[in-house]
């Protein structure tokens, strides 16, 4: 058995190996420095609602851009992702940049940075997104899928350490400066990438704007077509879409009130990974032997809404702890499977399916930030954003 694991990760990496990299470097870089970033804007002295705004329009630039720019984001792959990992550098220096900068009641740190971070979302994951689908097979899909989204957990369980470690013994600055760093590695590799090398490597800023003002200007209807689509699938990305939105200010916030240091909160952020990535590796081995797709994730879904009110509720550090991990656990099943259920629904266009999953899920994380900012105005405790949303992801079992 440990042969054809070996043998089958090495026939893996070499038909996926530059994508896999691509994306490995690209994790690197977000997880030593973006898992702090709302905690860097708490250090400069902005409150949850200003951290809470700054995902806001992390989460409504690919809103914008899907709406009225999604041909141009798929026209020309290789000058998309090109544009997604310049947008990212420019995330991270602009942090570095606008932290100074004392115009407008500080608020451009809070506006300025989320611009290119919501334009990276979307410029570089769809056309990733698009080729992952072009050369996985229908056979070996679930199991390649599970391939690539291990990454990320794998990743983040040694991540933020490091970002922790380096926060603890520089400053944030070195390690936004880190993060930019590997990903002009990315950039460096990408130039000789045979995959995209045949298409033309710019910046399609330009392009993105221009058809964002035509479409305005002229009333253009938009170019999403849901057709083909059943809601409960909908549903389940618009719930995925919620739990990012919550998650991505809750988790770090809450964590970061019981550790009171970067260098603690590092610790919590790589296990709860852990077990997002022990679950992942289980489900590449066993997601193409599930026939039953939907009965799978609808369990998932339930235990992840169960272990999230456990860890909301919890009395003690531990029991948050304990809670939370299952959450990531049982959590690692939605994205790969919704990813793989969507894909088998539309095999034949895989560009449309790409482009629908990541507007069903920034309407969800819109609708996650905004319920959350709403939860911090009346002055309820973040937990109880957490606790709300595991009863909606409990509702997700509907999907099939």
């Amino acid at each position: 058995m440990e042969i054809d694991i070996w043998e089958y990760l090495r026939a893996s990496f070499r038909k996926h190996g530059a994508l896999l990299l691509i994306q490995t470097l690209v994790a690197v870089a977000n997880t030593v420095a973006n898992v702090f970033a709302l905690i860097y804007l708490i250090r400069e002295g902005y409150d949850y609602i200003a951290c809470s705004i700054f995902i806001l329009v992390c989460c409504l630039v690919p809103l914008v851009l899907l709406t009225f720019a999604s041909r141009i984001l798929v026209k020309n792959f290789s000058a998309s992702i090109n544009t997604g990992l310049v947008c990212l550098i420019a995330y991270y220096m602009s942090l570095i940049a606008l932290a100074d900068i004392d115009l407008l009641g500080r608020w451009p740190l809070v506006l300025v940075p989320p611009l290119f971070f919501g334009t990276y979302i979307v410029t570089f994951w769809i056309p990733y997104n698009v080729l992952i689908m072009h050369i996985t097979s229908a056979k070996k899909r679930g199991a390649t899928i599970g391939l690539y989204f291990l990454i990320w957990p794998m990743i983040t369980t040694v991540g933020p350490l490091i970002g922790g470690f380096i926060i603890t013994l520089y400053s944030y600055d070195v390690m936004f400066l880190v993060a930019v760093a590997v990903l002009l590695v990315n950039l460096f590799y990408m130039s000789g990438l045979r995959i995209l090398g045949k298409l033309r490597e710019r910046i399609i800023i330009p392009e993105l704007l221009q058809s964002i003002t035509q479409s305005l200007v002229e009333r253009r209807r938009t170019d999403l077509d849901f057709s083909g689509v059943n809601k409960g699938l909908m549903y389940g990305l618009f719930v995925e879409g919620i739990i990012d939105g919550v998650f991505w200010i809750a988790i770090p916030i809450i964590s970061f009130q019981f550790a009171t240091s970067e260098e603690r909160l590092s610790q919590y952020l790589s296990l709860f990974a852990l077990w997002g990535a022990v679950m992942t590796v289980a489900l590449g081995y066993l997601s193409d032997k599930i026939r039953n797709r939907t009965m799978f994730l609808r369990a998932g879904m339930a235990l992840t809404g169960v272990s999230m009110v456990i860890a909301a509720i919890a009395p003690t550090l531990d029991g948050y702890l304990s809670g939370m991990s299952l959450t990531y656990f049982f959590m690692a099943i939605i994205p790969a499977f919704l990813f793989t259920m969507l894909l088998e629904k539309l095999e034949r266009y895989k560009k449309r399916i790409v482009i629908l999953r990541e507007f069903l899920l920034n309407v969800g994380r819109c609708v996650g930030v905004v319920f959350t900012i709403a939860i911090l105005l009346l002055q309820y405790d973040l937990m109880v954003s957490v606790i709300v949303t595991g009863l909606i992801t409990v509702t997700a079992v509907i999907v099939k």
